[in-house]
């Protein structure tokens, strides 16, 4: 019997508010230097994958990942590296990334998870985020209908790793079968999930919680 829902976090309930590039490009531009959001955008998303799950050394901790977003930082904007205020767009970047306005919750959601909840279902968060995601869920209202927050920089290991998702399932302590897997990336959220036996439900485009509950309910209603 489906007993929990995992989630994942930006682009499956939360979504940047404005795009992630722009927010980089407004930041930026609060100091005076002209960039392109588009390229900013790309920039980011391809060192984040060589840094974080080609070149650091797991397991993770908090101060391996701040360190790892900073050689992002350093790779994606290296045209500025020698700037003197390079240092304080990347404090003020880090620290815009834990505060609630960096993101909207998606419409739909809050009324998904109280359905959820009356249904008896528990939910879980399992995110390559790191520890800055609490105050954005708190400030959001969303922290106290989780049961759980498994983030890849205190597990010590990033999605895809199987350590993660196991971590969440050893929590519970369910089988794969009672869980389900909601994320926006094939990689990430839902080619893993599905080797390690859990259902899952892919979000393409705009996410649809109306959608995702029906499929929900058929899932327990195969189960019987």
């Amino acid at each position: 019997m489906l007993r929990v829902i995992f989630l994942d976090a930006e682009g499956t309930f939360l979504k940047f508010n404005p795009s992630l590039g722009e927010i980089y490009r407004r930041l930026w531009g609060s100091f005076g230097i002209k960039t392109n959001s588009e390229k900013i955008s790309e920039k980011l998303r391809f060192y984040f994958k060589k840094v974080f799950k080609e070149e650091l050394k797991t397991p993770l901790n908090g101060e391996i990942c701040k360190e790892g977003w900073r050689e992002v930082f350093h790779r994606a904007f290296e045209e500025y590296k020698n700037d003197k205020i390079f240092n304080e767009v990347f404090k003020a970047a880090y620290a815009f990334f834990a505060s609630p306005e960096c993101v909207t919750v998606v419409p739909g959601f809050m009324e998904f998870l109280l359905k959820g909840k009356k249904a008896g279902l528990s939910f879980a968060v399992i995110s390559n985020w790191d520890c800055r995601l609490y105050p954005i869920l708190e400030g959001h209202n969303l922290l106290s209908y989780l049961e759980g927050v498994f983030l890849g920089c205190e597990v010590g290991y990033l999605k895809p790793s199987p350590e993660i998702f196991k971590r969440a399932l050893s929590y519970f302590q369910i089988s794969p079968e009672e869980a389900l897997m909601i994320g926006d990336t094939l990689e990430d959220d839902i080619e893993p999930s599905q080797k390690l036996g859990l259902h899952t439900y892919h979000i393409q485009g705009e996410p649809d919680y109306l959608n995702i509950w029906n499929h929900i309910q058929r899932i327990l209603s195969d189960q019987g």
